[in-house]
């Protein structure tokens, strides 16, 4: 049924005959999202609500509309052209945009109404084809060790499509790796990280309580869904990311623990990251807030008493961009 201009609705279910991937970016040359010389693929949609996320974007679960307010010349052409009232224009002349409407539009005229590009559309959707031919394209870059990463988002979030592109990886014989939470139903994660070659699971932190205030659910899923993963005979390698957020989980306290944790589930090897505030402008651009504008990015030198604790409880540990890679 066709839509009428600036009508809200809900958008019909996606056949499930040829899946598709909602994704908002693919970054060709990538260095630091798995082995070699990798193209990433960052997908749509997330369980967790992160308030460091450097990707805000990614949460969405369709596609959004973002503003730069930097490429902005306050025409107004997206207010003349906006047919549910959502973009206004003050008297100082700064356009703000309601996004109660914004986010369930599904006309957005001001879009191609904005001759400067400061608003865009992020999240396009790929079929599984379609990806193959960008991953065939670069795939002559990627040298010994290289392939294609998944993150996002979580990128196993989209289960029916993922299924299906990392079994085609698989028999294209492409080295994939993923960027995950394991915030994600167990039998289904385990089913995906069989098609993998490499894991990276986030551990936020070892609280619960503390991880639900900062993230929007508990780590019970996550703990179990790697402890599973690390007690099967996969063969993938699988690596505990641990990103640094002052004021969160940077105590000694707590990484003393996650350590002890992933040991006595049998891994060896935690990345930690540095916090940075690269994101920062995308909280903007989607129109939230963002809570971490006063906090000082970190450097790999303020990392070092966080990795002798993690290495005094018997594991390996790479800071920042250092990784077994």
């Amino acid at each position: 049924m066709p839509t009428t201009p600036g009508v809200i609705v809900n958008a019909a279910p996606l056949p499930t005959k040829d899946p598709t991937g909602l994704i908002f970016d693919i970054q060709a040359h990538s260095v630091h999202d798995g082995p070699g010389t990798r193209t990433t693929v960052f997908l749509n949609g997330c369980p967790l609500a992160c308030t460091w996320c450097c990707n805000p974007e990614g949460m969405y679960k369709k596609p959004v509309m973002m503003h730069r307010e930097a490429r902005c010349v306050r025409c107004g052409n997206c207010v003349k052209a906006c047919p549910s009232g959502a973009a206004t224009l003050d008297p100082q002349g700064k356009i703000h945009f309601d996004r109660t409407r914004c986010d369930v539009c599904v006309d957005p005229h001001c879009i191609t109404d904005c001759y400067h590009e400061a608003l865009v559309i992020s999240g396009k959707r790929y079929t599984v084809d379609e990806l193959e031919r960008i991953f065939q394209r670069d795939r002559h870059y990627w040298g010994r060790g290289g392939g294609v990463s998944f993150s996002g988002g979580e990128p196993l979030l989209q289960k029916e499509f993922m299924l299906t592109l990392l079994q085609r990886c698989r028999d294209l014989r492409i080295h994939t790796c993923a960027e995950t939470t394991a915030c994600l139903e167990g039998d289904y994660f385990m089913k995906a990280a069989a098609l993998l070659s490499w894991i990276f699971v986030d551990l936020k932190h070892m609280n619960s309580e503390a991880h639900r205030k900062m993230t929007g659910v508990g780590n019970e899923l996550i703990h179990e869904n790697l402890k599973r993963l690390a007690q099967s005979d996969l063969d993938c390698f699988v690596v505990v990311r641990i990103p640094i957020i002052p004021g969160f989980n940077d105590s000694e306290k707590n990484l003393r623990a996650t350590a002890r944790f992933v040991r006595e589930i049998g891994l060896e090897v935690i990345n930690i990251l540095p916090f940075h505030r690269l994101g920062e402008s995308k909280w903007r651009q989607v129109g939230k807030d963002y809570t971490f504008a006063e906090t000082k990015s970190l450097g790999r030198e303020e990392l070092e008493s966080h990795v002798r604790w993690i290495k005094e409880e018997g594991l390996t540990c790479y800071a920042g961009w250092e990784t077994p890679f």
